[in-house]
């Protein structure tokens, strides 16, 4: 019976070692490769630290669509102090700054929103599976006026339907239909 025999390389201060199929050769029998200029490191070296995620990065809303490419401004206009748990409306308002009317045509369940508390934590979240009617909403918005693009409604709580604790929270909403992203500007709002 023909017996191959098994060529395995290993870096033993430069030899090459022969050995049958039979044999075993674990990693650990290979030395590291030294560091360039020959020296090895006494301790291993800390891992990078990770990079610090900001709470303003985190958001559960859609970005799908590139931004409206006429000039524009977005802003989110109602109460500036609620009291939790109670419904409040907020009105997403699209200023066209340029000189060509800004027309869309979009469906009625294209403004998400979400809540951060404070510190930045997303305390309700944009939902996911909202049930909407197929109803198209046409957005005309001449030059140098403002119009209003939709409404959002806030009723003080969290993703677990529990009125939210007093304090201060941040409104971010994006309209992301008819083929363009626009993002209101933040909006601030005291719940007592």
């Amino acid at each position: 019976m023909y017996r191959p025999l098994l060529l395995t390389l290993a870096l033993l201060g430069g030899s090459v070692i022969h050995t049958q199929a039979h044999a075993q050769v674990s990693v650990a029998d290979i030395p590291a490769l030294p560091l360039s200029g020959g020296a090895r490191p006494s301790t291993p070296a800390a891992p990078a630290p990770a990079t610090p995620v900001t709470p303003s990065t985190v958001t559960t809303l859609p970005a799908i669509n590139p931004p409206l490419n006429q000039p524009h401004t977005a802003r989110l206009e109602g109460p500036q102090s609620v009291q939790a748990g109670q419904t409040n409306m907020w009105t997403v308002l699209l200023t066209n700054t340029g000189d060509a009317p800004i027309s869309l045509q979009h469906g009625a369940c294209d403004v998400k929103f979400e809540v951060l508390n404070a510190a930045g934590q997303v305390v309700r979240a944009a939902p996911q599976d909202t049930i909407c009617t197929l109803q198209i909403v046409p957005t005309n918005v001449a030059p140098g006026e403002t119009g209003e693009l939709q409404k959002i409604r806030w009723e003080g709580r969290n993703d677990q339907n529990q009125p939210v604790p007093a304090g201060t929270y941040t409104i971010r909403s994006v309209f992301n239909g008819d083929g363009v992203l626009i993002r209101p500007a933040d909006f601030m709002v005291a719940v007592r």
